[in-house]
């Protein structure tokens, strides 16, 4: 007898299958294409599907001394009303983690906060000693300033020393200091410096939000073992001329005109991962012109759109937001198998709905698809096997944990 049951279709192996998910203990017990018994059973109705739980490897949670933008329990119960079962918490935080004493306060600020589970990261700039000595999931290199202003002013020592996977946002700090409009340049120079290093020390490294033709098609042409990359929902769907009539909508790296971005959907299959970089601000803030967008509960309902009309597949949500970021950051108890977490995605590929700011669960209550109308929704989300979020109404205590990360496999 099992916790709980989920029936209904599930989307398993790049296939959707009829099936039933026996839970116990908040693990998964048994994947069966047949019936099991449970003192709980969820039936999943006709237009839904189960999704293993959705992970966004890029996400600013703030808290610290910026909680007027974003708290872990705010930012952490966006990621459930919008799917996301774990997070990677971002570490240009006010103070920046960049020693073991704030790395410390993460840790413990964290525990009894998070609606979801979550990763914990180290800033990396000429301090190896102290990226040495915690022990973060993680870690996080500026090749130049962005929100909060540290960079490396070596990135190959500093990659170097790291212990574990680098993501890295490349912007060249000298072609942004001329030019501070960031052009694709900044982008394209700072990847190509990195795969250099890459090659040199054979270290994982992601590259975060690749935003330009150039950047991907660098990426792709090394085609280096040990390099993973990702992109952002808002440099799939937006572009400059919206930036032109939007000023808040400035974000790091900036958003591309429709070249860069036909790019992006051009090479789709082979980016390994969507993430949201869910930057939020105080409108105070924005209008003083601070970069980034509040992404969490927005970014898979845009992509179940976009998979209703037919740009992508919903094999390929599951490969760049869970499959993917499993296998790169060496998630070890993650994954739609036995004995690993029961986090589940529900969505309701039929259900159209507006986007409305207002009913959001993070601190910045605007958005840059305010008053669309999306097709394809998340329903349901489910964590260690308890039902988390249903219908927009969050349940519950925080029951996030800090996962179980090693070395990734690129």
């Amino acid at each position: 007898m099992y916790d709980l049951v989920l029936k209904g279709k599930l989307l398993k192996d790049g296939k959707v299958i009829e099936g039933s998910v026996g839970i116990l203990d908040g693990k998964i017990s048994r994947i069966s294409l047949g019936e099991l018994k449970g003192e709980e059973k969820i039936k999943i109705g006709r237009g839904n599907l189960i999704l293993p739980g959705l992970i966004d490897v890029h996400v600013h949670l703030r808290d610290f001394k910026q909680k007027r933008k974003e708290t872990v329990k705010t930012g952490t119960m966006a990621a459930i009303h919008g799917g996301i079962t774990t997070v990677f918490d971002m570490p240009n935080t006010d103070p920046p983690i960049i020693d073991s004493g704030t790395f410390q306060r993460r840790v413990e600020l964290f525990k009894g906060r998070a609606y979801s589970d979550y990763t914990l990261s180290f800033l990396v700039r000429d301090n190896c000693t102290e990226a040495e000595r915690v022990n973060a999931d993680f870690y996080k290199i500026f090749m130049g300033a962005s929100t909060g202003g540290l960079f490396s002013e070596d990135f190959e020592s500093d990659y170097r020393c790291v212990p574990g996977v680098v993501s890295v946002h490349a912007e060249d700090a000298g072609i942004i200091h001329k030019k501070p409009e960031r052009p694709p340049d900044a982008e394209i120079t700072a990847i190509k410096r990195a795969l250099k290093a890459v090659e040199k020390f054979r270290k994982p490294l992601n590259i975060c939000h690749v935003s330009t033709a150039g950047g991907i098609e660098a990426i792709l042409s090394a085609n280096l073992p040990w390099v993973s990359f990702e992109v952002t929902p808002h440099h799939l769907f937006l572009g400059r001329e919206d930036y032109e009539r939007n000023p808040l909508l400035k974000v790091y790296p900036p958003l591309r005109d429709d070249g860069h971005r036909r790019a992006l959907w051009r090479n789709l299959s082979r980016i390994p991962i969507i993430a949201s970089d869910h930057a939020p601000h105080t409108p105070e803030d924005k209008e003083s012109g601070a970069a980034g967008i509040p992404g969490l509960e927005t970014e898979v309902a845009l992509l179940l759109d976009a998979v209703n009309r037919g740009m992508l597949e919903l094999s390929d949500i599951v490969e760049k937001m869970h499959n993917n970021p499993i296998r790169i950051f060496g998630i070890r108890n993650k994954g739609l198998e036995v004995g690993k977490d029961a986090d589940f995605t529900m969505v309701d590929l039929k259900e159209e709905w507006v986007v409305k700011p207002e009913e959001f669960y993070t601190k910045a209550k605007w958005s840059p698809w305010e008053g669309r109308r999306l097709r394809g929704k998340v329903v349901m989300t489910i964590l260690h096997g308890e039902i988390v979020m249903e219908d927009d109404e969050i349940f519950g205590k925080p029951q996030g944990v800090r996962i179980n990360a090693a070395e990734g496999e690129h």
